[in-house]
């Protein structure tokens, strides 16, 4: 399952909209084909069966008013009826015919050994006792089946209701076996030229939205391609100013401070010579030591080395051996197989990241179970930073704050995806993921 919805979401917008469409549009088109389908062939039958029973309604003949008053019917009525269903052209479709009283004795048929035996009761005959014509086509009783298979040919079962002559009485209900040759290849044709039509209409639609999703797409593309480079470029500015901010403070304050000290090391001798009391200024050259310290350190923070030339593995030892000098921590250290090439911007980024999330650990988890590790497969690489403190709970703590806010706009702006895992008691964890593919010059 990870590994589909790990596919579902290396497709593109478009290609993920081609899939749903074709899936929606695909049920839409089989439900819509079928009940089309299943409308013309009820329809179909239907008529067939309706011309059917107005041929057996027009049989004003005084042999099948007899069963009214009687039960039989008599030899000369039976006679007619032979006649009637063997000779004449309307007849000759009708494979088989059968005539019941509504108790089910079949009083006539066109295969005599049936006559005086009862009519197999199923739904469509009790339809037709209670006045209604119904059709089956497809689905035949066991002896319309036996027979169908020993004539090679589809069938069709009408149920016709014989109602007694000048009232609505219902006498006997007539079951009708035609061959339905033309009928089969009739609804063929119907169920052919209906999926034609559903599948074109269907294909235009996917066809038609598609189109307007892949403009649309372009849009969003460019776009957000023109937001990736400002972005970039957002970036590559906060460098400059950064390592601009850096050496303002390495060449101004620092310089200063620095000829401040000196200045304070050419009166140790003259407050000596004096018996001076010397301890004020011991005080104000300490914190005049702490205050350079403090400003080299954040001088080499916000300007840091130039990592152009240097391979990524060395970029993540030097930012945590750094960590570790400035503050006094340990730090676990992994690296497994790293990409060769890297552009400058990505190493700043991920020295950035670790920088970072290193001092997230030290200052929120007081540095316990400090770890960087990186490792590529060779087609992602992650770099994760991790501790084992108190954790936090990321909608109400200050893990949402401005520098995590940081580190994710930097390494999504370079098309890289950011992660955070953490919870109450259970340390936290950063996961900074870059293509390895798109690690090349696009981004320098």
């Amino acid at each position: 399952m990870a590994n589909l919805r790990s596919k579902w979401d290396g497709l593109s917008l478009v290609q993920q909209f081609a899939v749903m469409a074709c899936i929606v549009v695909g049920v839409g088109m089989i439900v819509l084909g079928s009940f089309v389908s299943a409308e013309i062939e009820e329809h179909v039958v239907d008529n067939a069966a309706a011309a059917t029973a107005f041929y057996v309604n027009n049989l004003e003949r005084p042999y099948l008013q007899e069963l009214a008053a009687e039960s039989t019917l008599s030899e000369d009525s039976l006679r007619a009826l032979d006649n009637l269903f063997k000779d004449t052209g309307q007849a000759r479709q009708f494979v088989s015919v059968k005539i019941g009283r509504p108790d089910g004795r079949i009083v006539y048929s066109t295969r005599p050994e049936f006559i005086g035996k009862t009519m197999s009761r199923n739904p469509r005959l009790v339809s037709a006792l209670k006045g209604d014509v119904s059709a089956q086509f497809g689905n035949p009783t066991d002896e319309a089946g036996a027979l169908e298979s020993d004539l090679r040919v589809p069938l069709l079962e009408i149920y016709v209701p014989i109602r007694e002559k000048g009232g609505e009485n219902i006498i006997a209900a007539a079951e009708f076996l035609t061959d339905a040759t033309g009928l089969k290849a009739e609804l063929h044709d119907a169920r052919l030229k209906s999926w034609i039509v559903v599948c074109g209409v269907a294909l235009l639609q996917i066809i038609l939205l598609y189109g307007i999703v892949w403009r649309g797409n372009r849009t969003i593309e460019s776009q957000r391609a023109v937001l990736v480079g400002a972005r970039r470029a957002s970036v590559e500015t906060s460098e400059r100013v950064l390592h601009r901010v850096g050496a303002d403070l390495h060449d101004g304050p620092s310089q200063l401070i620095g000829l401040a000290l000196l200045r304070l090391d050419t009166l140790r001798p003259l407050l000596a010579a004096e018996h001076a009391e010397s301890e004020e200024l011991e005080k104000i050259r300490t914190v005049l030591h702490d205050c350079l310290r403090e400003i080299r350190h954040l001088s080499a923070g916000l300007a840091p080395p130039h990592v152009d030339n240097l391979p990524l593995w060395e970029v993540l030892g030097l930012a945590v051996r750094q960590h570790e000098q400035r503050t006094g921590s340990a730090v676990s250290f992994a690296i497994g197989k790293l990409p060769p090439n890297m552009s400058p911007l990505r190493k700043v980024c991920i020295y950035r990241f670790v920088q970072e999330g290193l001092n997230n650990a030290y200052r929120h988890a007081a540095g316990i179970g400090q770890t960087v590790h990186a490792v590529s497969d060779g087609r992602e690489l992650t770099v994760e930073v991790a501790d084992k403190g108190p954790g936090f709970s990321p909608p109400t703590s200050s893990g949402n704050g401005l520098g995590l806010a940081g580190l994710r706009g930097r390494v999504e702006s370079l098309g890289g995806t950011f992660s955070l895992e953490t919870r109450l008691g259970s340390g936290t964890r950063l996961r900074a993921s870059f293509q390895v593919a798109d690690t090349g010059a696009k981004d320098a």
